[in-house]
């Protein structure tokens, strides 16, 4: 693993929801961003969390496991794990 790509993020806060159908949590604000895919790993995470400041982006290298729960404070963006955080964002990020 990259040592310049840390892996934290806040404490999980699930939810049964994923992508547009957590819209409900956040009247108003974005939950997809899929023009983001192709996107700098740090431009992605700012634009995220300026569109929809009840979230956090968080970068991961693309051979990192990911454990599959919908935690409704997180976008997870995959990035190339020889190129992280600066990489092109691989995933459609989204709320979940």
């Amino acid at each position: 693993m990259n040592r310049s790509c840390p892996i934290f993020g806040p404490p999980c806060q699930r939810c049964s929801c994923a992508g547009i159908s957590c819209q409900p949590l956040f009247p108003g604000m974005k939950v997809e961003w899929p023009e983001l895919t192709g996107v700098s790993g740090l431009e992605a995470k700012r634009r995220i969390e300026h569109d929809n400041p009840k979230v956090v982006a968080v970068i991961i290298p693309d051979d990192v496991a990911v454990v599959a729960i919908n935690c409704c404070n997180r976008v997870i963006l995959r990035v190339p794990v020889n190129n992280c955080p600066n990489g092109p964002v691989l995933n459609i990020p989204h709320v979940g």
